[in-house]
């Protein structure tokens, strides 16, 4: 009779390996093992801030990198590293913190510690749940500081405000004087200096107020090229002799909207830094193109785009900086804001464009802005500042409502002596309810300033308003017509001012 195989026995389920735990509780480690939730079963004996690991589930051994046979028996101390900031003896029953993986990598981590009931006498035993946090610590960051940089922006905005009115002040009285001392050369060269230390500073409070999102934009449709011829002597001044500029622009190139002055800013940001990366000097080249469209471009047909290179030749940008250099307040230089490629980055996006950097440490950075270009034709516009003051010789009606009083007291007498008839008052309340003015001059931020606007208009249907603050009037004034309302953004060029003043007064409807 064959003699029946024998059947090898089963194999049995290998047994998570658990450490001196009780029944009671190795009954429930099945149920554990399948949580999504790094679990440990410990002994209750805290020592140095930790309790020694008798077993871990799964999720626990993802979630650390080591293996189970390497957490059991060792403390939970473990896991805390430097920044999870163990004080001598504290107990971490609960809490959050950075902890480390086997391979050293940190990530935030919350974790809990309770008692186990019933799990027998004369020995108690904990139950730990880890969960890792760390986009949820992220977040909570970015919003932390989100609302740091608004309360920043807060207070820069405020800051600025005055300042420009301040700046209004200095560089109007060195165009005034400017005037006086044509012929004194030694003190024209010393106003020269005074008056552009004080262009600089109006151009970091512009750029603080843009970046804080304070300054409502003015977008027109404009040529790049226009934009950079206007402003490539002050960029040549900028670099230095050691520094060649090369203008390399198209002939074809179509016009984008967007607003000038904030383009030109972006410009000098970007010239500045060029100049600061080529200390023994170099070239810089700015070049024009019409960029081909991509199949990004949804429209159809697709729309054309111009793109604007600022090239330099220095010493470049390491790829671990290349990351950081677009966030606010981060810069490399000893007395730098870090606001420059911010702000240059928030005018692109603003206007619809795209910003890109190709650099490499010892060849140079080039920098592509890249916009969408638009069918309208060009709305001439100029950015120069002139030291010269033009004459207009006007004798309309002006009225100047201004709180600052020495600006108040400079613009009203600028105007008064190219024979305006001038009226000025700190408040719209302070105004007259039975006369109205030619012209209006009015802080749109002032309370009541466009109330006022509209009670001169029912008297005056042919009324004109100038705003005088940094912010463009684009509410409050919804009822004038375009040619109007004129804007200057403080700090303005006394001769700017002079110039809208009657452009404004001799524009059609009056």
């Amino acid at each position: 009779m064959a003699r029946a195989k024998l059947k090898p026995p089963a194999r049995r389920r290998a047994k998570p390996r658990i450490l001196g735990l009780p029944k009671a509780l190795a009954s429930q480690v099945e149920t554990l093992s399948g949580l999504p939730e790094a679990v440990f079963f410990t002994a209750d004996r805290w020592q140095d801030g930790g309790v020694d690991i008798l077993w871990a589930n799964p999720a626990a051994v993802q979630l650390t990198g080591f293996d189970l046979e390497q957490l059991v028996g060792r403390s939970t101390c473990l896991l805390h590293g430097a920044k999870t900031e163990l004080a001598p003896g504290q107990k971490q029953e609960g809490g959050e913190g950075w902890l480390h993986r086997r391979n050293g990598a940190a990530f935030f981590a919350s974790w809990k510690f309770s008692p186990v009931r019933g799990a027998g006498r004369g020995k108690g035993y904990l139950v730990a749940i880890y969960r890792d946090v760390s986009e949820k610590h992220r977040l909570r960051e970015a919003l932390l500081h989100s609302q740091k940089l608004d309360t920043v922006g807060q207070l820069a905005s405020g800051v600025a405000h005055e300042f420009n009115n301040l700046l209004s002040v200095i560089n109007g009285y060195c165009e005034i004087m400017s005037g006086k001392l044509e012929t004194v050369p030694a003190a024209q060269k010393d106003l020269q200096e005074m008056h552009r230390a004080g262009l600089k500073a109006a151009g970091i409070a512009r750029q603080i107020l843009e970046f804080s999102r304070r300054q409502e934009t003015e977008p027109r449709v404009v040529n790049a090229n226009t934009l950079i011829r206007e402003i490539a002597d002050i960029l040549r001044r900028i670099v230095g002799d050691a520094v060649q500029v090369q203008l390399r622009l198209a002939v074809d190139l179509g016009n984008i909207r967007i607003d000038p002055t904030q383009f030109q800013q972006a410009l000098l940001n970007l010239t500045f830094n060029a100049r600061d990366a080529m200390p023994q000097g170099g070239k810089l080249t700015i070049r024009t193109s019409r960029a081909p469209t991509t199949e990004e471009d949804a429209s159809t047909p697709p729309m054309g785009r111009v793109a604007i290179e600022i090239t330099d030749t220095g010493v470049g940008i390491p790829p671990a900086l290349r990351k950081k250099i677009f966030e606010p307040f981060f810069t490399t230089k000893p007395h730098g804001t870090g606001l420059g490629l911010p702000t240059v980055l928030d005018l692109v996006k603003r206007a619809g464009g795209n910003i890109t950097v190709r650099s490499n440490p010892g060849v140079g950075s080039t920098f592509e802005l890249v916009f969408y270009e638009t069918t309208e034709a060009e709305q001439v516009f100029s950015t120069s500042t002139l030291m010269a003051l033009p004459t207009t010789l006007g004798t309309e009606v002006i009225w100047l409502v201004e709180s600052d009083l020495v600006l108040r007291k400079m613009v009203s007498g600028i105007l008064a002596a190219d024979g305006y008839a001038m009226d000025e008052f700190a408040q719209p309340a302070e105004t007259p309810a039975d006369t109205a003015p030619d012209l209006l001059m009015v802080d749109c931020r002032a309370n009541q300033a466009s109330e006022l606007a509209r009670r001169i208009l029912a008297r005056n249907p042919k009324l004109r308003v100038i705003s005088l603050s940094v912010d463009a009037p684009v509410a409050g004034f919804q009822d004038f017509l375009p040619n109007t309302v004129g804007h200057l953004p403080k700090p303005f060029a006394l001769s700017a001012l002079l110039r809208t003043v009657r452009q404004l007064l001799d524009a059609p409807g009056r």
